[in-house]
């Protein structure tokens, strides 16, 4: 039996023209019953100033989230597994009664 753990949707406003997120709460939502499986990480630039990571969540179907996250996960949400938050890249992948797939995206520095 697969050992599953709850992820955090995070809502964040869109950034203004300056890079800066405006003032205001987080809306966010827990979703339980995925797999993270992380993914590999690289250093970027001279001196490895950037590190990217890559992670991969195996989530329930689509149709469970959309019952818990209002309009479904967007590629402009944060997901925060195991305490550390993660840009979703792209759309959500619909395997149907099979779950779905959520690929993430880290960059620090």
């Amino acid at each position: 039996m697969a050992v599953t753990e709850t992820v955090t949707v995070l809502r964040r406003p869109l950034r203004d023209n300056f890079g800066n997120r405006p003032a205001g709460s987080t809306p966010q939502w827990d979703v339980p019953g995925c797999q993270f499986a992380p993914g590999p990480s690289q250093e970027m630039g001279a001196g490895g100033g950037q590190v990217d990571s890559d992670g991969t969540i195996y989530g329930p179907p689509v149709t469970d989230i959309n019952a818990i996250v209002p309009d479904g996960i967007k590629a402009t949400d944060e997901i925060r597994v195991r305490g550390v938050d993660y840009q979703v890249v792209g759309e959500v992948r619909d395997w149907g009664a099979s779950g779905s797939v959520i690929v993430l995206k880290r960059v620090v520095g």
